[in-house]
């Protein structure tokens, strides 16, 4: 009986000290196993440890000793969670399996590229068994995967924001240079509970942590009294003279008045005003301040007051679209996202298929992305999911 009291007592003092693992976290520690064929067959070529499944391994191989094309892989983990209803959402290029605790919640075992599939599992207090089974058969591999609590919805009429992209960096300051908190999905919804000066950027409530997204990639609703909490940036006064009011949903503002070769350093959106100090000779660009940050916006998507007096920056004239390069990349993935932007979180303005060319105009400057022109529509792809004829050597950089 005594040796039973103390053991009693023992582990008392052991969970006193236990900390609870955040719902959100999951598990940093998972086992991966690679196999040379995509039936997750005989015995793995590759095992180590992985802090998540997610990899975009492109036309590359995943590790030595794995196949480039027909490979499957296989990750497992155990954590503990608190009692909740979870949110997984999971993208792959190709197939992919989720089990939780042996069920199997997420089963779409078939070529496909970046499609997003979705499970919501209910699940108690305690330790939980984690797998998540991919196979890619050729070209493009690519997964995916994000594990959030879902949290309650916010009362109707109340400031709230549904996650519009298919993933969604929550950050610790509106700015995407800042640290990462979590990741939140498409269609979860959360309180909003704060904004920057001119609501490109919120501050949401996701389940407890406090974070910034892009105001581009969510739906939000009743923001109009929300207040504004982010002390780093001054509120602007409002803009006397000469200004610009945005058309457009958002505007590329460039360090030079061309298309082509004019570097984007930000991007501001419908409705924002800004002062203009300058101008081309035709009027076709205008030069603004945004809060201390000069640069160059087409006019045709602004709304111009007071510009007659506005004196010209720039002895230019709207250039026309630059002599072609020669250059043609033809599509290799099934469908391929033509974006606005050379990153992965720009919008998407067209998707493209298996097999079609289009003509190289540009490219970043480490050539991770091209810039085609699909019917008179200027948009970037990823360069590894193209293929090049001749190269990119005479393309110039235009983003």
């Amino acid at each position: 009986m005594k040796r039973l009291l103390l053991l009693v007592s023992v582990l008392t003092i052991l969970l006193a000290g236990f900390t609870v693992q955040p719902a959100t976290a999951q598990s940093s520690a998972w086992t991966a196993e690679y196999f040379n064929n995509t039936a997750l067959a005989g015995p793995p070529v590759l095992v180590r440890t992985e802090t998540s499944p997610t990899n975009e391994w492109g036309f590359g191989s995943p590790g030595p000793g794995v196949l480039a094309d027909n490979f499957s892989a296989r990750w497992t983990t155990t954590t503990f969670l608190n009692a909740g209803n979870y949110l997984i959402s999971v993208r792959a290029d190709d197939g992919v399996r989720v089990y939780v605790d042996g069920v199997l919640y997420i089963n779409e075992w078939h070529l496909a590229t970046g499609r997003l599939y979705q499970a919501t599992v209910p699940l108690g207090a305690g330790n939980h068994t984690f797998v998540v089974e991919f196979f890619e058969a050729s070209e493009v591999a690519s997964l995916i995967y994000n594990f959030t609590l879902q949290a309650p919805v916010p009362p109707p009429g109340t400031p709230q924001a549904r996650v519009t992209a298919q993933f969604l960096n929550v950050r610790s300051l509106p700015n995407a240079s800042s640290a990462i908190l979590t990741v939140i999905s498409q269609g979860q919804i959360f309180p909003v509970v704060g904004r920057n000066f001119n609501s490109s950027w919120l501050q949401l409530n996701v389940n407890g942590t406090l974070g910034w997204v892009n105001a581009r990639y969510v739906a939000a609703s009743n923001i109009t009294g929300v207040p504004i909490t982010d002390a780093s940036t001054p509120v602007p006064p409002p803009p006397i003279g000469a200004t610009a009011t945005v058309t457009a949903y958002v505007l590329n503002v460039r360090n030079a008045p061309n298309p082509f070769t004019g570097v984007v350093l930000t991007q501001i959106t419908r409705g924002q005003v800004y002062p203009v100090i300058g101008r081309n000779l035709d009027t076709s660009w205008v030069q603004v301040n945004i809060n201390g940050l000069i640069g160059w916006v087409r006019s045709t998507w602004v709304a111009l007051t007071n510009i007659a007096s506005v004196p010209v920056t720039s002895n230019t004239t709207n250039p026309s679209q630059p002599a072609p390069v020669n250059t043609f990349a033809t599509v290799r993935a099934y469908f391929l996202n033509v974006r606005s932007q050379p990153f992965f979180g720009a919008p998407v303005l067209a998707i493209i298929s298996r097999g079609q060319t289009y003509p190289v105009i540009g490219r970043n400057a480490n050539n991770t992305w091209i810039q085609v022109n699909i019917g008179g529509m200027l948009g970037w792809v990823r360069s590894t999911w193209v293929i090049v004829v001749p190269n990119l050597a005479n393309v110039p950089v235009t983003g």
